[in-house]
């Protein structure tokens, strides 16, 4: 396994480049993926003639319009160039660059995602994304199967809601240390109106919109390189549609990407990772997240601050949950944290999409010296 690991080329995570997330951006969906995408060429000190292929993530139903990828064609570069576009979280692009450079088809690939949920109802279009006989007809979309997820979770454990309350309330608090407003009490995430039951408004991420842009590149002998970060693995994994053909109170899936995504890394327990990212849109999707990669919480606990894993550390997508655009900002936020502190090694971002976390996407990202 070792071996083989050192045999795939080195990929260095070179440029990165987000909106950020806000309620509202004013901005049309190319004017901000340029943004990003210029943001993530310039921190590479790369220029768009640099770039070999481009990999974009985007879902038509989530932005309310025909080909919402078409119109970003341009302003990513991919005018005349290889260009995927992907239907998926942002993971699933930036797994798929990664795949494109192992295979030696490129040596730099572009990856962009981006979503725009205030131009759409987003709950209600999830519905459509449901099975069209069986289920729409039930009035079930996206926050109801997290609601129903909710439910069994709290049927096993009495003090769960409680727990997620004050997770909600933790995480709320991270967010707004970056600005971003909202309930930041136990009390006051429980007295929010209720959504689905047993989840409460104030329990869920707020949707935002943003654009992301990661530039991967190649690292061959004698490259030089002002980045001190590496892509070591990714894994990926699609439960069944069916909600009724599923173990809806775990992430099964997400287990099966992480355990491929550590074969590629060469790590073999979540005690390996100083960073933990995961595209949580409830507090439960962490119980769930925590139990699929078998993580101890008193890992997250530990009084050696050098050794204290650091989960959602500026509030996950508490500060903005962007549909599609989630995975690919994890990634970012992971890289960022490697970047900025000497003393961390490694990170583990998450991605997740579909009804109930039916796609679940890792990658593992490690800092060099």
């Amino acid at each position: 396994m070792s071996s083989a690991r050192h045999k795939r080329p080195r990929i260095e995570v070179a440029g990165l480049g987000e909106t950020g997330p806000v309620a509202a951006d004013p901005r049309s969906i190319p004017e901000m993926v340029l943004h990003a995408v210029e943001a993530a060429l310039d921190d590479a000190k790369l220029s768009f003639d640099a770039v070999d292929a481009v990999v974009t993530a985007s879902v038509d139903l989530f932005d309310g319009l025909t080909a919402s990828s078409v119109a970003v064609t341009e302003v990513v570069g991919a005018v005349m160039k290889p260009e995927t576009r992907i239907a998926a979280d942002g993971q699933c692009a930036f797994a798929h660059a990664a795949c494109q450079i192992w295979a030696g088809a490129y040596k730099t690939v572009l990856v962009v995602a981006h979503g725009k949920p205030s131009m759409t109802p987003h709950h209600a279009l999830t519905a459509w994304a449901m099975d069209p006989i069986h289920v729409q007809p039930l009035g079930v979309d996206f926050l109801v199967c997290a609601g129903l997820v909710a439910q069994a979770l709290a049927g096993r454990d009495a003090d769960a809601v409680s727990r997620w309350a004050r997770t909600a309330a933790a995480r709320r608090c991270a967010a707004m240390r970056r600005g971003v407003a909202g309930a930041c009490t136990a009390d006051e995430i429980l007295a929010s109106p209720a959504v689905a039951t047993p989840l409460t408004a104030q329990m869920c991420a707020p949707l935002a919109d943003a654009a992301c842009a990661v530039v991967l590149r190649r690292l061959d002998e004698g490259d030089e390189t002002d980045t001190r970060v590496l892509l070591q693995g990714v894994g990926h994994d699609l439960d069944v549609h069916s909600l009724g053909d599923r173990d809806l109170t775990s992430w099964n899936g997400l287990g099966r990407a992480y355990e491929r995504a550590c074969a590629q890394a060469d790590v073999s327990t979540p005690s390996a990772f100083g960073v933990f990212e995961p595209a949580c849109l409830y507090p439960h999707e962490e119980d769930l997240f925590t139990d699929a990669i078998g993580l101890d919480a008193a890992h997250l606990r530990e009084s050696d601050n050098h050794k204290a894993a650091l989960f959602s550390p500026e509030g996950g997508l508490f500060a903005g949950a962007t549909p599609v655009a989630a995975g690919l900002s994890r990634i970012i936020a992971s890289v960022r944290r490697l970047r900025e502190d000497p003393q961390l090694e490694r990170a583990l971002a998450h991605g997740t999409w579909g009804p109930a976390g039916q796609g679940q996407a890792v990658s593992i990202l490690e800092a060099t010296t």
